[in-house]
């Protein structure tokens, strides 16, 4: 069962005259530095680069006051939401009057009991899932496959699956517990594949939780419970959203099998909120794979909170890997998974992610409490200092 509130609505109004300010702009924290976006068009921002931002003409905050003393800041503040909390703080989804947007903004940017400000925006770029790729399957994906850390697992390990559309509905799933399906864009409680390209979170799925039958594929974690959580954009509230769900569901392990070129100080905090819960939940990120320093590339890769996981073959960085100080391992990237439609193959570091994803969490499974640190009796897991130096 699902427990926890993800979106309560409210909203007081206070009768105040404001100055009619003509803004153009918004002005927020992004990596400890003052960014501003200016109004491109009604339904983008712009960056001094050039670099376009859509915006839903939504305001992110983060603060002590409750959400009655929010919505009295401004009269044109419609609807106050809690999407998440770190610590004692909220962070509200706050809906202005569209034509008040930049005035709202900036009255609560200057308010004292404002704590972070952000406008919800997504970068023009999608999520970058990692595309299946022809590969020939890598023999070491087969040996860890046959690797058996535990005979009997002791305790049952939540993983929460970020991804796009999942079908739950393949033989490979028949015996799995799904404990919640979300889509944190949509906001409902369905993480349905949409569409027949809307297959990335069953790939994940498969490697990580398809049962061990000797038929089709196997599993490297086949007894996690699994928390599906449908996100297929970069709109901060509905990352935000995404890893408060795993959050609440006290998720062990989390995959982000993709790459996302910005990261808003606020998901930040909320990561490393999460991150820092009794359970000492794990979040793997993919590298990417654009061959390039994944510092550069996958934002997610910076965060300390992270265990970001590149690609290798036989033993060496594939060239496809991003690579570099943001990396913190390297797996086999060539496997079969589950699919729309049977099953396909599945590569780049996106599987690999999922190889390690399912790996740590039958770690946990069999008892081991810091994963982490075991891993160096798991044969093809190479730390990355010890593939970046060949």
């Amino acid at each position: 069962m699902f427990y926890g509130c993800l979106v309560l609505g409210g909203c007081l109004y206070v009768k105040e005259i404001y100055g009619q300010v003509n803004l153009s702009k918004v002005q927020f924290k992004y990596s400890k530095n003052d960014i501003v976006l200016t109004k491109h068009d009604d339904g983008f921002l712009i960056d001094d680069t050039g670099t376009k931002y859509a915006f839903n003409k939504k305001i992110i905050i983060q603060s002590l006051l409750s959400v009655g003393e929010v919505s009295a800041i401004h009269d044109h503040i419609n609807k106050v939401q809690v999407i998440a909390n770190i610590g004692n703080e909220s962070v509200y989804w706050i809906t202005p009057t569209t034509e008040q947007y930049f005035n709202v903004y900036s009255t609560l940017r200057k308010h004292q009991g404002i704590l972070a400000i952000e406008p919800d925006i997504a970068p023009v770029r999608k999520l970058l899932f990692s595309s299946k790729k022809q590969l020939q399957i890598d023999n070491s994906v087969t040996e860890l496959q046959k690797l058996s850390l535990c005979e009997n697992p002791v305790s049952r390990v939540r993983v929460a699956i970020i991804d796009d559309g999942f079908d739950f509905t393949h033989p490979e799933f028949d015996q799995l517990k799904v404990l919640l399906e979300y889509d944190a864009e949509q906001k409902v409680m369905t993480a349905k594949a949409a569409g027949p390209i809307d297959e990335h979170g069953t790939l994940v799925a498969g490697v990580i939780a398809a049962k061990r039958d000797n038929k089709g594929i196997e599993g490297f974690a086949p007894t996690s419970e699994i928390i599906a959580i449908r996100q297929v954009s970069t709109w901060t509230s509905s990352l935000i959203l995404a890893f408060q769900v795993a959050k609440l569901m006290k998720a062990d392990v989390v995959n982000c099998s993709w790459v996302l070129p910005f990261l808003s100080d606020i998901v930040a905090q909320v990561i490393e909120d999460f991150s820092a819960l009794p359970n000492n939940p794990i979040i793997v990120a993919a590298a990417g794979n654009s061959g390039k320093k994944a510092c550069e590339i996958n934002q997610l890769s910076e965060l300390e909170a992270t265990v970001t996981v590149g690609s290798i073959n036989n033993g060496e960085r594939a060239k496809f890997s991003n690579y570099g100080k943001c990396v913190d391992y390297y797996a086999p990237s060539s496997i079969e998974s589950t699919s729309l439609n049977g099953y396909a193959h599945f590569g780049g570091t996106s599987s690999s992610a999922a190889i390690f994803t399912g790996i740590l969490a039958q770690l946990k499974a069999c008892g081991i409490e810091h994963p982490l640190s075991s891993l160096s009796m798991i044969d093809n897991i190479y730390p990355a200092h010890t593939v970046e130096k060949k």
